[in-house]
């Protein structure tokens, strides 16, 4: 039996500022996580010595119009199969410092 967990997100990016982020530091040379790309908009990540299994899609939704603002909207969905809680708390912790913007 494969225990899965999903979580699904909006998020304020375009599609190719998402994966740039996502393939920078947040999976390079330093980082706990290495990612697989499966196929556009759609990873595989793992972390190394650990059971961590994650899949990242996104897929790019209608834009938000604010008066004359407009916001892009991107639905991210994570589907962890086999991952225990305290890693899937620390992925989101680490995504949640990389993908912020603004705020204050």
């Amino acid at each position: 039996m494969t225990d899965q967990t999903l979580a699904e997100y909006e998020m304020g990016y375009h599609d190719d500022e998402f994966a740039t982020v996502l393939r920078g530091p947040f999976t390079g040379e330093k980082s706990d996580y290495q990612f697989t790309e499966i196929d556009h908009n759609h990873w595989q990540l793992e972390q190394p010595g650990k059971t961590f299994g994650l899949e990242i899609s996104i897929a790019v939704q209608a834009p938000r119009k604010l008066g004359l603002l407009i916001l892009p909207v991107l639905q991210v969905k994570f589907t962890f199969t086999n991952t225990e809680k305290s890693l899937r708390e620390k992925f989101f912790h680490r995504f949640h410092q990389y993908f912020h913007k603004g705020g204050g």
